[in-house]
Parts: structure tokens; sequence; C-alpha cells
């Protein structure tokens, strides 16, 4: 049955459901997503993960030349070579799982972890550790590297975890590895939603120096939902082992395929010239609204990530519910800092699906301009209207892929 078929079979099948399908169809294309962990899927991952390896899956006992086993082979392959790591795991199915996966492959019950903003501990339910903040320095907005060496000497972390989801400036990573090593410490960098930036090698890569590295396959590589944990060799048996001890030992064909050819448009030219149009757009929205007023945190981007807040005497929430009327979709975080009393209100904002849309710098500058209007001051409800027309006319033609992004044949 062809899929226009099947479209029109729902409608009369299950209104409801259709009824959705077409609700999320007109919010897509007429509204802007700015959301980090939110992306179109590649046209190909798309394609497989609908395909007939749908009715596939495998588990570790299928060793079949064509089967689950030498499907997940060469995936993991293509992670281990992206990314230059010695050991990649590459059937979890979400970034908890993941997170769950390496606590407890390398934690015992009450062990300490320093963690950036608290990163990972809503992913620890059920598992017993304790944890400890390090953040960014709230008068100057970067991280003090001194003190955070002398916290981790403090309080003896068995693991240190960096995940910059709410961090927008790079880091050197040997700075943080020696950390690690002097109070001997597991070192665990996340780089989802800029984990295409380092495919890239636009920013730098932790894998190196990290015991263990991990990331999302959704949103910054334009993947299916899932996960991939990558190793050092030392540490593969226990990661393999803890894998199958949390109860994922089968995987759907069809996912693995998706994930699968986007590692290999990952490391495509065209690929590295979309991430490279990523952080343009990024430095560009910083600028525009730091021009128009808004405010910036950490001194604008060298990733994927703005971090945006209110001027003074504008309340925060009330912003973001007026930039949802406008059209456009955002995140609104809350920040631990050094000064365990002090929490940061900002935006994050990510390029990562306009630029999948085709939108440029000048794009970007408009968009710009329109977001900083509510952030800087409080608009009438003409005005809200007014800029919601204002994005419609921007996205109405924009495709969710732009076809100069697709993979092609080079590879």
């Amino acid at each position: 049955m062809k899929r226009e078929e099947v479209v029109h079979h729902l409608e009369t099948f299950d209104p409801e459901i259709y009824n959705l399908l077409q609700e999320e169809s007109q919010r897509q294309r007429y509204t802007l997503s700015l959301m980090p962990n939110m992306n179109a899927m590649s046209p190909f991952a798309k394609y497989l993960e609908g395909s007939i390896l749908t009715n596939s899956f495998f588990d570790r006992s299928d060793e079949t030349p064509t089967g689950g086993l030498h499907l997940e082979a060469i995936v993991r392959d293509r992670a281990k070579q992206l990314f230059h790591s010695d050991h990649a795991i590459v059937r979890l199915g979400n970034i908890v799982a993941a997170s769950r996966v390496v606590f407890q492959a390398l934690l015992a019950e009450g062990d300490m972890v320093l963690s950036l903003n608290l990163r990972k501990k809503d992913h620890v339910a059920g598992l017993s550790y304790r944890f400890e903040n390090y953040g960014i320095e709230p008068g100057t907005q970067e991280i003090d590297w001194g003190a955070v060496r002398a916290q981790a000497e403090r309080v003896r972390p068995r693991l240190i975890i960096f995940s910059p989801v709410s961090f927008p400036r790079t880091i050197d990573y040997q700075i943080l590895y020696e950390i690690a090593q002097t109070v001997d410490a597991y070192l665990w960098v996340d780089i989802s939603q800029s984990v295409g930036l380092v495919a890239s090698k636009l920013i730098p890569s932790p894998v190196a120096l990290a015991d263990v590295v991990t990331f999302s396959t959704r949103d910054s590589l334009r993947g299916p939902d899932g996960a991939v944990v990558l190793t050092k060799a030392e540490l593969a048996s226990r990661m393999d082992a803890a894998v199958i001890n949390t109860g994922h030992e089968a995987l759907h064909m069809n996912h693995l395929a998706a994930l699968g050819v986007v590692l290999r448009e990952a490391a495509s030219e065209r690929y590295r010239n979309y991430a490279a149009q990523v952080v343009q757009n990024a430095q560009v929205l910083a600028r525009t609204l730091a021009d128009h007023g808004a405010s910036v945190l950490c001194g604008g981007t060298d990733t994927h990530l703005v971090l945006a807040s209110t001027a003074a005497g504008v309340d925060i929430g009330t912003a973001v519910k007026v930039i949802g009327q406008m059209g456009i979709r955002v995140k609104l975080d809350t920040m631990p800092t050094m000064d365990p009393g002090l929490f940061l209100h900002a935006l994050r904002l990510s390029t990562s699906n306009p630029t999948t849309r085709g939108m440029r710098e000048e794009d970007i500058a408009y968009i710009g301009s329109l977001l900083a209007k509510p952030l800087s001051t409080v608009l009438t409800p003409e005005q809200i209207e007014a800029t919601r027309k204002e994005i419609v006319d921007l996205v109405k033609d924009a495709p969710l892929f732009a076809d100069e992004w697709m993979g092609d044949s080079e590879n």
C-alpha cells in the first residue's frame, strides 16, 4: 500500500491520531524551533526507520552473515573511525539508557560524582550515588578551573562529568583530564547536541583523554532517537557487560541502519559544511540578540548554543510565553553556579534546526532581531501577533530538511 493510501485509511480508521499527525505537521512547518534537542531527521535515516527493516530485530545470538550482529559491527566501526575511539556501543535506545550503563559500569553504591551543573543526576533514579555540583562563576560566567581542581581535591569524586549542554564555550580537555588524574577519578564527557561539531573537527574532541564519551544521536547528528557510548579499550568489557546486565540485548535493524547512515553522513564534506554553518549562525544569533538589548551569557558562543536572558526589568517567564505565542519554540533552563545559592536563568537556543531548514546568516539575524523584542521589552498583543506573522512568512516555504544538506556519493 502506498504512503498516500495509508494516510487516507488512517484518516478514516483513527481520526484522532490522524488529526494529531496533521497538527504536528502544521506546527513544524509554520513555527521555528530553536530548541537544542530538536532537529529534523536525515531523509536517509527517516527512510530506513520506516523501511522493511522495521520488521526485523536481533539479539546477541544472531550471527548470520546479513543479520543483526553484522549490521551492528558496521555501525560500531563507523563510530570508532569517526571519533577515533577504541570501542563503541551503538545499540542503546536513548541517552538516559547510555548514562545508566556508564554509571553501573564505573561506580559502586555511594560513590561521589562531581558534575557540571549536576548533569546526569536525573538519570540515576534507583541508583545510590552522591552528587556535587561545579559550574560557571556567576560574575565572569566562565569556569574557574583552579576552583574546580580545589573542589575535586576536597570531595575526592570517583567520577567527574562534563556535559556542556548549558555551556556554549569550548574548553581545554587536558585541564579536566589532569584534574581527574590528580584525584584518581574517571572522566566522562557527554557531547550530546554538539557531537556533530566534534565529528567535523570544529570544536575539540574529548575522546583521546576521557575514559568515556557519550552522545545522543537525534539532534546534532540528525539521526534516530538513540545514544552511543565511546570508551577506552581497558573499559570495553565492563561497558559491554553493563549493556547486557541492564537489558539491552535486542535492537531493531531499522534503528541501527538509520544510525549507521547518519554516521556516514557526519564523515562527509557536506556535513562539515553544514556544521560550520551551524556555528556561524549561532555566532550571528548571539551578536544580534546582544545588539538588540537582550542579555547573552558567557560572552557569546563557540558552538551551536546561545544562552540568552532578559534585559533588566523584563520577567523571563513572561518572555518565554510571549516567544511561544510568536511561533518560536525555546527551552528555558535554570543553571547552578559555583555559588551554591545562585542560579542563572536563560534560554538555551540552538541554530541546528534552523540551519537544517536552510537558513543562513541573514535569516538568523532577522530571527534574532524578532526574538530580542520580548527579551528586552514588554510587547502588546498586537505586536506579538505582528511578530508571529513575520515568523510564519519566514518559515512557511522553508523545507524541514534542506536539499543542500543531503548526503551524496562522495564517500
